[in-house]
């Protein structure tokens, strides 16, 4: 499954994305924006995590992490990079998400024309 689209239709996914209200609550109070690169638990009692992170993009950019059993829904917070799943290619830039199966090779930050530096946040879902 990969889904792609705009962060103002994320909450129309809570029927085929578990965990999506904790992802609509952090990002509704602008966490992530806020948040040095880490790792996050999304509230209290929570077993989803969020990672931010941030990266130059290059050429050839880098293998993502696998998170086996588990949903990752990345979000573009600040600049824009390509982002390689499942044989598509998707450009994320500010306002738009990608979701996929964390089993899979993913090749993230790779440059659209020139290096450019980006920052995301991925939840563990």
């Amino acid at each position: 499954m990969v889904v792609f689209d705009v962060l103002d239709n994320l909450e129309t996914y809570s029927s085929v994305i578990p965990h999506m209200d904790d992802v609509v609550y952090v990002m509704d109070h602008s966490k992530p924006y806020d948040d040095s690169v880490g790792e996050y638990e999304c509230r209290a009692n929570s077993e989803v995590k969020y990672k931010v992170s941030a990266h130059l993009s290059s050429e050839t950019g880098f293998p993502g992490e696998e998170f086996p059993s588990h949903i990752v829904l990345e979000i573009c917070l600040e600049g824009e990079e390509m982002v390689s799943v499942e044989g598509g290619v998707f450009k994320l830039s500010q306002g738009r998400f990608l979701a996929y199966s964390g089993e899979g090779p993913v090749k993230r930050g790779v440059m659209l024309s020139t290096p450019t530096a980006f920052k995301t946040v991925r939840f563990i879902l």
